[in-house]
């Protein structure tokens, strides 16, 4: 659920405000957003392991509202839920950024080991050819990919931790409907990655 006293009169009222050059604006809206942001990037962070002991969480969340900040410049969420999911969207991106990133530093790092190139050692980080590191990276690339209802599914229960009866109620529609759009992305996230995390 959005923080208590972030509603969407009050979420438009501070883009507008933003978007007008108050800059105390984007701070209130954070402000207030913060505690269910923090909680959204700490969960996600978790299916990221080759991430979460490399860069602390707090970073990851700082560097996901940047680039968050400046979508919204241009591009406005109606409601708090697509607030929340465009933030998600953020975060998961800034985590695929920072998985590939590693995958290509150890690249880098071995390529240089084998040439005799010798560089200050590195903190210990998990081995990217792990193939559950492969698996999670494949995972949420896949979760950007699927069809928008399905996402934000999948969005809602896998990140965010919300029941298919809570879903349903938020969208308006019958459980069912809700059920049938996990079922079908669960079909596609396997197909795609070949797999779905528990």
């Amino acid at each position: 659920m959005a923080d208590a006293n972030l509603d969407t009169i009050v979420l438009q009222e501070c883009l507008d405000r933003w978007r007008a050059g108050e800059r105390e604006a984007a701070d209130e809206l954070l402000r207030m957003a913060r505690v269910r942001l923090e909680k959204l990037a700490r969960r996600m962070t978790r299916s990221f392991p080759n991430v979460r002991c490399m860069v602390d969480e707090e970073d990851i969340l700082q560097s996901s509202l940047m680039r968050f900040l400046r979508t919204l410049q241009t591009l406005c969420p109606t409601s708090t839920r697509d607030f929340f999911n465009l933030a998600a969207v953020h975060i998961r991106r800034e985590l695929l950024d920072l998985a590939r990133r590693n995958r290509y530093t150890r690249t880098i790092q071995l390529e240089s080991a084998d040439s005799g190139i010798t560089s200050p050692p590195e903190p210990t980080a998990p081995d990217d050819n792990d193939p559950e590191s492969e698996r999670w990276v494949r995972f949420h690339e896949a979760v950007e990919n699927l069809p928008v209802e399905e996402r934000e599914v999948v969005g809602l229960v896998f990140y965010h931790g919300w029941k298919q009866d809570k879903i349903a109620e938020l969208f308006q529609v019958d459980e069912r409907t809700i059920r049938r759009r996990w079922a079908s992305a669960c079909q596609r996230l396997r197909q795609l990655t070949g797999t779905f995390p528990e």
